[in-house]
């Protein structure tokens, strides 16, 4: 399918995670779809959206005090994102990073 490892997404992020979480948060990884969802909302939630219109909306909401509405929203876009991510493909493509290591949790 992809003509490098570069170019697979969810090897990539696989080698992230292998390379950056504890063996105990990859183990998560692979089991637990509630920790998948909660580092999605923190990503997302840490994003740092950007651009001239977005960046007037988003003082302006900050300055309303609505910054509780605006994570929610936000929660909501990582809701999305979660629906879409393939759990399988990402649990597959660590195992194989894993195993490619010779590391056993």
């Amino acid at each position: 399918m992809y003509l490098y490892d570069f170019d697979n997404p969810y090897r990539i992020l696989a080698h992230h995670i292998v390379s950056s979480y504890r063996p105990a948060d990859v183990l998560r990884c692979l089991t637990d779809n509630a920790y998948l969802k909660t580092l999605i909302v923190k990503e997302v939630r840490e994003q740092d959206l950007g651009g001239h219109f977005i960046d007037c909306i988003i003082e302006d909401i900050l300055e309303e005090k609505d910054r509780m509405e605006y994570m929610h929203k936000l929660d909501i876009l990582a809701s999305y994102y979660y629906s879409r991510l393939d759990k399988g493909r990402l649990r597959d493509e660590i195992l194989a990073v894993l195993n490619s290591a010779g590391i056993e949790l």
